[in-house]
């Protein structure tokens, strides 16, 4: 369904970015949270995981940072709960460390939204399948492909950011990260920035197109029940409309998630393909292995979701009236 009052590509662009700020300050706790449920299985069982032992001897299949010098006999909580991870982190490592990888989230925003939101709208509004019913589903994952590439070279180091425990000799994380990828890439090539993009697109592709065809139909039902000349339907219609689809989406595309963190995070991984990867941690550490972290994962893609359309639909909305 097209804008019935089409605006500029610089208006799209500006409401794209206005929802941004908010979503990822309220977002990241949850993210961090996940990504450190979906390694702990490579730290090895019991109630406390060591982030290096004294002997320097990590677990095998350890992280990447349980082989470096980036922390030192880390004794971290395992996490059971999404609030009790919080709780335990903001104890055990310091509060700031719930938002670690926060100014890599606002960096990728700006371009990732931009070419998201505006280019699905773009390609939707020009697509030979217009009339379609199952065109905001393809134009979403065709959005998602370019968007996702664009940005992952940053998303690579903001999992591993947000993968390695604080403590007191973790201070420069960041220039840490920054200098063991270049050194990746001098070793191995440019394809190392781009490690987990494949499972990443297995992961965004079909949940974007999921989620725009779950939006459009729930926006266009609530939309007959509301009166969409009023900025408060318009944003209840998209906020809901928004959090629903994005949680389905959530929900179904999960597994790849944690492929993804796994496959970024991992020392070393087998380089086998992503089902067979998948397949493997399900034989070796069960089904619920390939779900781990989806509770704070709905948690942070249900307001994401909610407050990046909303926004986006009010920011289009005052440029359609002023």
């Amino acid at each position: 369904m097209a804008d019935d009052n089409p605006i500029p590509m610089w208006q799209k662009m500006i409401s794209a970015c206005s929802g941004s700020l908010v979503t990822s300050v309220v977002v990241t706790p949850f993210d961090v949270i996940r990504v450190r449920i979906q390694q702990q299985e490579l730290l090895g069982p019991g109630p406390a995981l060591v982030c290096k032992e004294p002997q320097g001897r990590p677990p095998p299949s350890a992280p990447f940072w349980a082989t470096s010098n980036y922390c030192h006999a880390c004794d971290c909580q395992r996490i059971t709960s999404t609030w009790q991870g919080m709780k335990s982190i903001a104890q055990r490592e310091g509060l700031p460390t719930l938002w670690r990888g926060l100014s890599l989230t606002l960096f990728m925003s700006i371009p990732s939204n931009i070419i998201y939101f505006t280019g699905y709208e773009f390609i939707r509004d020009h697509s030979p399948i217009y009339h379609h019913s199952l065109n905001p589903l393809v134009c979403g994952m065709l959005a998602r492909t370019i968007s996702a590439t664009s940005v992952a070279p940053f998303e690579l180091i903001k999992t591993r950011l947000q993968s390695v425990p604080s403590t007191g000799t973790s201070g420069g994380m960041l220039r840490k990260l920054w200098r063991q990828t270049q050194a990746d890439v001098r070793t191995n090539g440019w394809r190392t920035l781009f490690t987990g993009l494949t499972i990443t697109l297995w992961r965004d592709v079909p949940f974007s197109g999921i989620y725009w065809l779950g939006y459009e139909r729930i926006k266009a039902y609530i939309r007959r029940h509301t009166d969409p000349s009023k900025n408060s339907h318009v944003f209840m219609n998209s906020f809901i409309s928004g959090s629903l689809s994005g949680s389905v989406a959530a929900i179904m595309t999960h597994p790849f998630d944690v492929g993804k963190t796994r496959l970024q995070i991992e020392a070393t991984h087998s380089g086998s393909a992503m089902f067979k990867f998948l397949w493997q941690i399900g034989r070796n550490e069960g089904i619920g292995a390939l779900y781990a972290g989806l509770t704070p994962r709905v948690m942070k893609i249900a307001p994401a979701c909610a407050i990046m359309i909303s926004s986006y639909e009010i920011g289009k909305k005052f440029f359609m009236t002023h």
